[in-house]
């Protein structure tokens, strides 16, 4: 490999403002321009893109970056650009002259990075233009997505290793969440020969893990966000509860909104951007939102519900803190919730012939013959397929999923994807339409003013701000510019917020569908252990932190120190000046005479120093200075 000519501390001054690398940053780039096949596993908030976007910018050529989400995708090029670092994405929601120009300036251009699904991989006109781009390295993000028997496991990833058969350079493979299983097929099916291994510890020295059943979540949300200052996010099953939890946090005078993948994509923006920069302190979401958000100062993580697994809560709950101070992630649980997570184990996996059944009322969907390709992705409404044809949501949820993973389509995140515009005719032709029309010509000069090089190559547009600029409502600008469009006048792509659903190949008899029996049964035995792990993550005594290293084979059983099961032992009983301060405050707020309820009692103390609070009280109890009378509490006058 040639020399790189660049060093990787000047490169980092010169576009991140940074002196010096984080972690173990440096050692990974390095590795990478010496040549080596590397995996990185660094935990969220890690620095992971670091490591391939600085040694792209050291060496010649173009950095293919593999990556799973076409939100993640938008967001690092958008980012980039905006430091003023070339770089591109494609994703198979895109038209082909628009991959075309992208290509074309790799090949030809000043392109550093380009960011391309894995699915693209699978094409024959992606590979021949890969073979013939000075390709300087591969990163793969989100690397585990390998591991066939993995959480998030991609078919697509699979078939990364045949760049091997055209491209001789280095893999750089990064994770944050790879269990020693999901590590050792990373190598095995990127065809990694000798490859340096590098591994944060999964342990967070400032993140205090708090695990709590409760059967008043609401009241106890309040009671932590109450005294809670800053940033904050709060993780709920679905959509109607972030926006319940939300309104129920405003009606408790708290800075809150709500997010989730079913609202109108500008709104999902404007929301995500108030939080971002503060205006908004509390985001309740569904896990849709988080993947690829940077925001260093959350300071709590609250999960209402139960994720399905370790490594979709080690995801969410290392968003807070990633500046290193003092966070805490907050799980509340009831029995209840225990029961519902192993039920819904067995939705994640409908009979086989359910399946089938599922692919059959696809081709039906979408109006293709048996027989038939699919040439292009298809909007994917899945609430209303399940309606037409009287399907449960959850249990089709996981039959598309397995039809995914067995290679028979391929279903997009659903994840904002901008609008796009491309003017394709000459400007002779589009002064007539705009002679014709007065409307269309303001519409259309505040298209040219705001967007340099419509003519040559798509962009990126916000209908909002054009109709901003020339006074007209949006509904308007969206219809001229379809006008436009159905005229030939313009390619105009207009955003999407449903996920896509493409055919893999042609359209299938539902008989000739095959799901792997001895694949699918394995599969589901490993998926019901991973539900077991987080049961035994929630009910452990021991450190929470040791815990989740060991799940992912770490040899570090030393305790955290701060998380709550850490808390009761390092700090034992109460101290004596605490105890009295304790005391006195549990008297006074007692003292009119009136009683409070056990759980109001806690809500006057720090919640992660609840134990405290709770032994304190049946010590009190016990010496007749409190009595109970069901949930009440009162002061014992005749003590």
């Amino acid at each position: 490999m040639d020399a790189h000519p660049l060093d990787p501390e000047v490169v980092l001054q010169k576009y991140w403002g940074y002196s010096e690398f984080r972690n173990l940053q440096k050692d990974i780039i390095h590795s990478i321009l010496e040549g080596r096949d590397t995996i990185a596993l660094l935990p969220t908030g890690g620095g992971k893109s670091i490591c391939y976007q600085v040694p792209a910018l050291c060496l010649p050529g173009v950095c293919l970056v593999i990556s799973p989400l076409i939100a993640l995708m938008q967001d690092q090029v958008s980012r980039l650009k905006n430091i003023g670092i070339e770089a591109a994405h494609i994703h198979s929601g895109m038209k082909r002259r628009d991959i075309e120009t992208v290509f074309l300036n790799a090949k030809y251009g000043s392109l550093k990075l380009l960011y391309i699904s894995p699915e693209r991989l699978e094409s024959k006109e992606t590979k021949d233009n890969l073979a013939s781009t000075n390709i300087s390295f591969v990163a793969i993000d989100e690397a585990h997505c390998i591991a066939q028997w993995g959480h998030d496991f991609r078919p697509s990833y699979l078939k990364i290793g045949q760049l091997r058969e055209f491209l001789k350079v280095p893999f750089l493979a990064l994770t944050a969440t790879a269990t020693p299983y999901a590590k050792q097929e990373i190598v095995t099916h990127l065809k990694m020969q000798n490859c340096v291994f590098f591994e944060m510890s999964f342990k967070r020295d400032n993140l205090s893990i708090i695990v709590n059943e409760d059967e008043q979540k609401l009241d106890s949300l309040v009671h932590i966000l109450k005294n809670q200052k800053e940033s904050a996010i709060v993780y709920t099953r679905n959509r109607r509860q972030t926006v319940e939890f939300a309104k129920y946090l405003q009606l408790n005078k708290l800075s809150a909104t709500f997010y989730h993948a079913g609202l109108e994509s500008q709104i999902r923006f404007k929301t995500q951007e108030k939080w971002l920069a503060n205006d908004t302190k509390i985001i309740v979401a569904t896990n849709a939102f988080g993947m690829g958000i940077d925001k260093p100062d959350v300071r709590v993580v609250i999960h209402m519900d139960l994720p399905q697994g370790i490594e979709e809560y080690y995801q969410e709950a290392g968003r807070a803190g990633r500046d290193q101070k003092k966070s805490y992630a907050i799980l509340l649980y009831t029995q209840q919730d225990i029961g519902r997570l192993q039920s819904q184990w067995d939705d994640l996996f409908p009979q086989i012939e359910e399946i089938k059944t599922c692919y059959k009322y696809l081709g039906i969907y979408f109006d293709i013959a048996v027989g038939s390709e699919m040439l292009e992705a298809k909007e994917f409404d899945m609430i209303a397929f399940c309606q037409k044809f009287r399907l449960s949501p959850a249990r089709i949820l996981s039959a598309l999923k397995i039809l995914e993973q067995s290679a028979y389509i391929i279903l997009t995140d659903s994840i904002f994807v901008s609008s796009r515009l491309h003017i394709t005719c000459s400007t002779t032709v589009l002064s007539g339409y705009l002679n014709q029309d007065p409307v269309i010509d303001q519409i259309m000069q505040s298209v040219l003013r705001m967007y340099e090089g419509i003519f040559s190559a798509p962009v990126s547009i916000q209908e909002t701000t054009i109709s901003k600029l020339c006074n007209k409502d949006v509904e308007t600008v969206i219809s001229i510019l379809n006008y436009l469009h159905k005229e030939e006048v313009l390619i105009y792509q207009e955003s999407k917020s449903k996920p896509q659903i493409i055919f893999t190949n042609i359209r299938l008899k539902s008989n000739e569908v095959v799901i792997d029996k001895p694949w699918y049964e394995k599969r589901k035995n490993i998926l019901k252990e991973r539900v077991q792990q987080l049961i035994r993550f929630i009910e452990t005594k021991k450190c929470r932190q040791a815990f989740i290293s060991a799940y992912f084979g770490q040899d570090d059983d030393n305790a955290c120190g701060i998380c709550d099961n850490c808390l009761r032992l390092n700090l034992g009983k109460i101290d004596l000046n605490t105890k009295l301060l304790y005391r006195k405050k549990i008297k006074l707020a007692l003292s009119s005479g009136n009683f409070l309820f056990y759980r109001d009692l806690l809500k006057l103390f720090p919640f992660n120093k609840r134990f405290w609070v709770e032994e304190l009280i049946q010590e009190m109890l016990a010496e007749n200075e409190l009595i109970r009378n069901q949930e009440q509490i009162y002061i014992n006058r005749e003590k």
